[in-house]
């Protein structure tokens, strides 16, 4: 009795004889044909299927027949087929009554290879899947292998994988010789039974076995291996005259844009006339600052120990006139957002340093409250800032080499500074001498009695169509969807209005109207949005110079493109 540690129980002899003789597909030429557009794919497969017979398991006496198509250039799926009916060996001997074997099995093989140089020729490698359902018994295998097989009647089920490999040989037009080899392991779950005959059961029992695989096959293909050859060849030159003669569709150019400007506020408009209104972006502390040229503040003067602000004096009135009307237009444009008045107020170096710090402070505040009064701004919208005595502006004004002093008291000024630090000490020793204090008076003192050094900064939002603009429409042009662009600017009279004064607007607008007319082959309007890109190039766009010659390149593309899909439709 065959017992469970027995390696290779009678099953696997079937097995392997399953794995081994697989039907192969057949085909001669070295390569899969190109496909072409006239040969549906299920036409193609039919003409490179091969059909194959197991002479293995014919010498079994069992029929069987296996089919096989390509999936590629290297790779084959078949299934191959098996069905032995009758009892005994073979199916002359099926009623034989004094024949006491008994051998009934059917098959189920799919199998994938792969062939290394081309389909059906020289060496392959593969896997395969087995199912087998068998009944034997009565069966005595060579050199007593095996002798469950005669002693014992086996039934149940194998299932498993292999390897194998294996090489073919063309034996003409249709047919193939293969041979191959290789290794299953599978489980197999069978009944034993007393005889081969006899019907009582001794159990259930489950192996796992390793396998050898020997395999001759015989294989068939419909067509010969000079008619597929003269195939693939057709094939082959069709696709290459269609890879010759064919137009890529055209890549689209990277698109410039830039963003539009703003329009100008009130408050840009003054600052171009006036140099004391100063964007807000700009914004620097005046208390930092020595002493401004008068191009860039607007000054206030005072008399001598006076803070009360005089409109007669000097040219105070006109300043004032002309700071309240900037601030009030700038206040007024809706576009404005931020307004900052800011006003330092200074002494001269005359006097204690204490009175002079509360004077520059009242000087400065006595502007800021004429100003508020005078357009309604809140006291927020002022800084104030006292500065003390002009030192730092006296320094400047020593190291210019003023009219009005002579080389020997510019000296004595200079040491002076340099010497002293104190403020009191330094007016002390400048006053001790009459002569140098008169000159110093007349020449130098006179302008530092200010609330000087006013500033107005002014932060507008940017107007309503460039915000558009530069958001909603780029975008729609950054996501490609130039229609919508097209749209978006054509229903808004403010859009509309930019595209015909900015350039960097009429370039944006080109841009989204020339692929809208491409798509929709528009050439008039294609010819309008050339036009807009070339006057935004002529106004200083660089993004719309940078833009024709790949508007111009990629429509002459277009055209020639469009023109090869009309002749190969």
């Amino acid at each position: 009795m065959m017992s469970n540690k027995t390696k290779y129980p009678i099953y696997s002899i079937l097995v392997a004889s399953l794995l081994a003789f697989s039907v192969v597909p057949g085909k001669a030429e070295s390569d899969v044909p190109v496909p072409v557009p006239e040969e549906t794919p299920q036409k193609q497969k039919l003409q490179g299927m091969s059909m194959r017979v197991n002479l293995a398991w014919l010498a079994a006496s069992e029929p069987n027949l296996s089919f096989e198509f390509p999936l590629g250039r290297h790779v084959t799926l078949g299934a191959n087929l098996g069905l032995k009916p009758w009892p005994r060996w073979g199916f002359w001997d099926w009623d034989n009554v004094n024949n006491t074997t008994r051998w009934r099995n059917f098959a189920v093989v799919p199998e994938i290879r792969w062939w290394p140089k081309a389909l059906y020729e020289g060496w392959f490698t593969g896997v395969d899947f087995i199912y087998s359902h068998y009944n034997v018994g009565g069966v005595a295998f060579p050199f007593g292998l095996y002798p469950d097989a005669k002693n014992y009647r086996l039934q149940g089920s194998w299932w498993g994988g292999g390897v194998f490999a294996g090489r073919s040989w063309a034996l003409g037009e249709h047919f193939r010789l293969e041979l191959e080899a290789g290794v299953g392991v599978g489980q197999a779950v069978y009944d034993r039974y007393d005889c081969a005959h006899c019907g009582t059961s001794l159990g259930e029992e489950r192996k796992l076995a390793i396998v050898p695989k020997v395999g001759l096959n015989i294989a068939w293909n419909p067509v010969s291996r000079t008619e597929r050859a003269a195939r693939a060849k057709e094939r082959i030159a069709v696709e290459i005259q269609k890879i010759v003669n064919v137009v890529s569709k055209p890549v689209a150019f990277v698109v410039h844009l830039k963003d539009v400007p703003s329009l100008p506020s009130v408050g840009d408009d003054l600052a171009e006339k006036d140099t004391w209104v100063v964007p807000v972006s700009q914004y620097r502390p005046l208390d930092y600052q020595t002493r401004p040229g008068r191009d860039s503040v607007l000054c206030v003067h005072y008399p001598i120990d006076g803070y009360e602000l005089d409109l007669s004096l000097g040219g105070n009135g006109a300043s004032m006139n002309k700071v309240v009307s900037d601030i009030r237009a700038i206040r007024d444009d809706a576009r404005n957002e931020e307004l900052l008045v800011s006003i330092v107020g200074l002494a001269s170096i005359e006097g204690p340093v204490g009175r002079n710090d509360t004077l520059s402070v009242l000087r400065a505040q006595a502007v800021a409250n004429y100003l508020e009064k005078e357009t309604g701004l809140p006291s927020r919208s002022f800084e104030v800032i006292g500065k003390g005595e002009a030192w730092d502006w006296f320094r400047e004004q020593l190291a210019s080499n003023p009219e009005g002093l002579d080389a020997a008291q510019l000296a004595r000024l200079n040491d002076i500074m340099a010497e002293w630090a104190d403020p009191d000490v330094r007016e002390y020793m400048i006053r001790s001498d009459a002569a140098l204090y008169n000159a110093v008076k007349t020449t130098l003192l006179a302008d530092q009695r200010t609330a000087g050094y006013i500033r107005v900064y002014y932060g507008d939002r940017p107007d309503p169509a460039t915000q558009k603009l530069n958001g909603e429409v780029y975008e729609l042009l950054n996501a490609k969807r130039y229609q919508e662009a097209v749209a978006v600017i054509r229903e808004d009279a403010s859009l509309m209005d930019r595209v015909r004064s900015d350039a960097e607007a009429a370039n944006a607008y080109g841009i989204a109207l020339y692929f809208t007319a491409l798509d929709n082959k528009d050439a008039a309007a294609e010819e309008e949005a050339f036009d807009l890109v070339r006057r935004a190039a002529r106004q200083g766009s660089a993004a719309a110079a940078e833009n024709l010659p790949g508007m111009e390149t990629y429509s002459r593309a277009r055209k020639e493109y469009d023109a090869w899909l009309e002749e190969n439709k």
